[in-house]
């Protein structure tokens, strides 16, 4: 994956067109063998990592990343969903599409899709927070003064803005304590058997 990554940022992003910022970023791979799980299709985890390359090149494509850097500010994934639902096998051709969906007033939202032959076999969503130095999170509003665009009007899907607000986890200074609530009375008793 280093490899990858040093290829997304420095040689791939470089080389194609500039996008404009609701442009869809479309980047062909292969599962590689390094990849692959057991079941010899691509591993769940490797998934996230390949949206990571894809989200390279989105920002470097639509010059985010240099307005971004510029500024001493950098991108966090804050949460993300994954659904599957045809395998990528070893060796496959699948192509990475990322697009800029929306913001909310802390966040902003991107779809990440890996598609073959036109078909969609995993999708996610990635929940991101910009984090400035010696600053802290930042919220949408302050964007407009770094990138020169009105990044509040671009609201997201309520049914996303929904999710987001379900898995919220409380600000990184607050408490978090892990308190499992009890188990509801139709869950199962007893160890399933061998």
């Amino acid at each position: 994956m280093w490899f990858q990554w040093i290829l997304a940022l420095f040689v791939r992003s470089r080389r194609l067109p500039r996008l404009d910022l609701t442009a869809v970023s479309r980047m062909r791979y292969r599962v590689l063998p390094t990849d692959v799980d057991l079941l010899m299709h691509m591993n769940n985890g490797r998934y996230l990592s390949y949206m990571d390359l894809g989200r390279v090149d989105l920002t470097e494509r639509t010059g985010l990343s240099r307005a971004l850097t510029s500024h001493g500010i950098h991108a966090v994934v804050a949460s993300n969903t994954m659904s599957y639902r045809k395998s990528l096998n070893l060796f496959q051709a699948f192509t990475l599409e990322s697009r800029l969906i929306g913001t909310d007033e802390r966040a902003f939202y991107i779809e990440q899709r890996f598609v073959v032959n036109g078909e969609i076999y995993a999708r996610g969503v990635v929940r991101g927070r910009l984090i400035q130095k010696d600053a802290g999170a930042l919220k949408t509003t302050d964007l407009k003064a770094v990138t020169g665009h009105d990044w509040t009007a671009w609201e997201v899907d309520p049914e996303i803005a929904q999710w987001a607000e379900q898995f919220r986890l409380p600000p990184r200074m607050a408490e978090a304590p892990s308190v499992w609530p009890a188990p509801s009375k139709s869950a199962p008793s007893s160890s399933p058997r061998r």
